[in-house]
């Protein structure tokens, strides 16, 4: 199949050929990014790169699904299938997999989720002493992962303590690490991290894989850390066939690791490098790109670009200032109505957007009182459920026996009559002979602290979960195996007595049905040689990167959704709520002089939109229970006068007269004198 590259415009088709050395493509919002990488691999196939010598890696499944699907159609199916697509922490799992047994890894490790690690974490800090020392398990377990990505050892990190908190911090990393290889657990930072380690200490691999990939490619380059940085470098290597794609202007998770000097360096990093600029948006109106590019002009450390469209120029944005919090979401639920009749406009063509969590509570109570139907994204998802998280802790019980966390979860799910004290009498068990939860639980030093009823239910339940372990040993019936696990050790039916009312022991009984389901599903795409293993690890690499699915696509309802969360959407129009100093930027961003990194969440927002685009503020907000008077946000003055309409929640649905409009933009500036 012939690859027809006339479908691109001529940047896009630069970006295509240039198949030999390092190459950016700066792609800004809307200019196609994934169409290029696809249309990049497809190429490179029918210039004679083998299909499994190409490898594209990105940081959602989703991504790496919507990839392979359009690779697929421009090129051979078996073709797109040898390719390695995927993110970089299932490629870190898939070659730790194959070679982890080097260094000491076994192959058929879990990936703990971080509901058991901040459990672990919570449970280490307790046996150190540290409970208490201004920091919580949560915040520990966080900063315990930003210092592991920054690619600093234990050691140095105990050479620079300058805190109690950094000391802590040491002891906790060092514990955290043994205790979880005694549990054949790996956790998503072991994914990016065991890759390196593997590579450095056995050089002739790293050769292996550098040969086996000879074309590498990366999306979203922008948001790659310190160590996803090392492992492309590492594979790069000298002949460096790289394609990196992303855009430093959308780069917003600096606060989670994310190195924007990744990409303001690239041709540092890699000489001779070329640079391709893709600037030709295909999503937005003109006021709304010509919008984008003045506020993103304001920050210092960028690659320039300028987003231009063959569209239309569009109705100007529209700057809106309410009372107060309540009248804001009043404002956003009125005007809605009036655009679904005005504008001809879907719910689902409508988003709300907002820098934090917390400012969903008021817009959620506005909609439900007009009657609108919405989309809350970032909500639990169905593999978020307690059932379900509970159902799968139950299958890594049975599927690894040192799996200790997982076995502490479901111990008494059902109740089995373990009460708190033997509990606790079973923890120090194990800490004083270091031997499995699972093997002590039959261990007669604990049995003889039960009575004889619940010391027979102990004895099944163990019974069940070796049973288990047996036959998850062995390849096929997959849901059939686990629906059997369900059901022999009580659980499934052990729903009704766990959760009042019935209808939701009910409910909670047929999430678990449907997670068989998925199992069944698994098994059909994975046939033949789908493994316990294969399931448990694309369920943990899911819970990783997938969060932002929302549940309910497809349906006409509005989306609300962070600023974060929609990056990589797009929508007709986007209400953009919130835009008050302290609140976006946000106050602890401008504390830490980070408000680069908020204008660009900001350049986000505003590229998330086709058609319209409004903008709210209040002159009022509620904080700590009482009002106080908010400054509009600084962001605000950045956009040109021309291509915005200033006017209050009183005249917003009807356009403003230029003399209204200066009339707010003079009490604008004023505010900022």
């Amino acid at each position: 199949m012939a690859v027809n590259l006339n479908q691109l415009n001529p940047s896009q088709r630069e970006a295509v050929r240039v198949t030999e050395g390092p190459v950016l493509v700066l792609a800004g919002a809307g200019t196609g990014k994934t169409r290029v990488i696809a249309y990049r691999a497809a190429y490179l196939v029918e210039q004679g790169v083998k299909a499994d010598n190409i490898l594209a890696m990105t940081f959602t499944n989703k991504a790496a699904r919507e990839m392979r699907e359009r690779i697929g159609k421009l090129t051979r199916p078996d073709a797109a299938k040898a390719m390695t697509i995927g993110t970089f922490h299932a490629f870190g799992a898939r070659l730790l997999r194959q070679h982890g047994g080097k260094l000491g890894i076994n192959p058929a490790y879990d990936i703990a989720t971080e509901s058991y690690l901040s459990g672990l974490v919570r449970q280490l800090l307790q046996e150190l002493g540290r409970m208490g020392g201004g920091f919580t398990p949560e915040e520990m377990r966080g900063r315990l992962s930003r210092v592991r990505n920054t690619l600093t050892t234990p050691a140095e990190l105990h050479a620079a303590a300058n805190s109690p908190q950094d000391v802590a911090l040491a002891e906790l990393w060092e514990l955290y690490v043994r205790r979880l290889r005694q549990m054949d657990l790996l956790d998503f930072d072991d994914l990016l991290l065991l890759p390196l380690e593997l590579w450095q200490r056995f050089p002739d691999l790293l050769a292996t894989h550098r040969q086996r990939y000879r074309h590498l490619m990366v999306d979203e380059y922008q948001d790659t850390n310190a160590v996803q940085f090392q492992i492309v470098r590492n594979l790069a290597g000298q002949e460096a066939n790289l394609c990196a794609v992303g855009d430093d202007d959308q780069s917003i998770y600096g606060w989670r690791g994310a190195d924007i000097a990744n990409i303001l360096h690239f041709e540092d990093s890699f000489p001779g490098a070329q640079v391709i600029r893709l600037e030709q948006n295909y999503r937005s109106t003109t006021t709304i790109l010509d919008a984008a590019n003045a506020v993103i002009a304001r920050n210092p450390r960028r690659h320039g670009k300028t987003l231009w469209s063959e569209l239309e120029t569009g109705d100007k944005l529209l700057a809106v200032q309410a009372a107060d919090e309540e009248a804001e979401a009043k404002f956003v639920a009125d005007l809605i109505q009036d655009w679904q009749l005005t504008r001809n406009l879907k719910l689902s063509d409508l988003a709300v957007l907002y820098r934090s969590n917390h400012q969903s509570r008021l817009l959620e109570a506005a909609l439900r009182q007009a009657r609108l139907a919405y989309v809350l994204v970032g909500g639990h998802s169905f593999f978020e459920r307690k059932e379900i998280l509970d159902g799968v802790s139950l299958i890594q019980a049975a599927h690894n026996p040192r799996h200790d966390l997982a076995l502490l979860r479901i111990l008494n799910v059902p109740p089995r009559g373990l009460g708190d004290a033997a509990v606790e009498h079973l923890r120090d068990l194990h800490r004083i002979t270091g031997a499995p939860l699972r093997d002590l639980l039959v261990h007669d030093t604990f049995l003889d602290t039960l009575s004889p009823n619940v010391r027979a239910g102990v004895r099944a339940f163990h019974a069940c979960l070796d049973r288990y372990a047996t036959a998850f040993a062995t390849p096929g019936g997959l849901a059939a195996k686990v629906e059997g696990l369900f059901t022999d050790s009580g659980y499934l039916d052990g729903l009704v007595r766990l959760y009042k009312p019935r209808e939701q022991a009910l409910e909670r009984r047929e999430n678990l049905l449907e997670f068989i389901n998925a199992t069944a599903q698994f098994e059909e795409r994975h046939a033949p040689r789908a493994s316990l293993s294969d399931f448990l690890e694309q369920f943990a690499l899911r819970d990783a990167n997938d969060r932002t699915e929302k549940d309910g696509a497809g349906q006409d309802a509005v989306t609300l959704m962070t600023i974060h969360a929609a990056k990589g959407l797009e929508f007709p129009a986007v209400i953009l709520v919130g835009l008050e100093h302290g609140l976006f930027p946000h106050e602890q961003a401008v504390g830490e002089n980070r408000l680069d990194e908020e204008r660009r969440l900001f350049y986000v927002a505003i590229t998330r939109a086709r058609r319209f685009l409004v903008l709210t503020y209040a002159d009022k907000r509620r904080t700590h229970g009482t009002f106080a008077r908010r400054r509009p946000s600084g962001f605000l003055e950045d956009l040109p006068k021309e291509l915005v309409e200033f006017c209050s929640v009183a005249n917003a649905l009807a356009p403003a007269s230029a003399a209204v409009a200066d009339d707010y933009m003079a009490k604008l500036k004023a505010m900022f004198e």
